[in-house]
């Protein structure tokens, strides 16, 4: 079975770990970069090419919206999947119009982000 590769994008190292240890712990996903800050998030997925990227909207050097489009711009088989503190409808909306295929709020358990995570791989919003 083809694993799905995922980049994780969050200017937190704690999160990165956190978050690479719940998929680790997957048969079907593995972390295939990571990225601190905007800049090398669409860099990291330029160069691997994800099946998904995870990203962080309140990152420096260039997070949120506009990185999101660089990543559907430079590599467009590549699905964005929102993990934020930010829980706005209007924050969803411009997600998912700046090309993103899903958003889910940090308090959000392990099982939510791995049901999320499989269900942007599989082509759902």
């Amino acid at each position: 079975m083809k694993k799905i590769r995922v980049v994780l994008a969050d200017d937190h190292p704690i999160v990165r770990d956190g978050l690479r240890a719940v998929i680790s712990g997957q048969d079907d996903v593995e972390v295939v970069g990571e990225a601190a800050d905007g800049r090398e998030a669409v860099g990291v997925t330029e160069r691997v090419r994800p099946d998904i990227v995870l990203l962080d909207l309140s990152m420096p050097e260039g997070g949120g919206l506009p990185v999101i489009r660089l990543i559907k711009e430079r590599a467009p088989e590549a699905r964005v999947l929102v993990l934020t503190m930010h829980e706005e409808p209007a924050m969803v909306r411009d997600v998912l119009h700046a090309g993103g295929s899903g958003y889910l709020v940090k308090k959000a358990v392990d099982a939510e982000l791995l049901l999320a995570l499989r269900a942007v791989h599989r082509g759902e919003t």
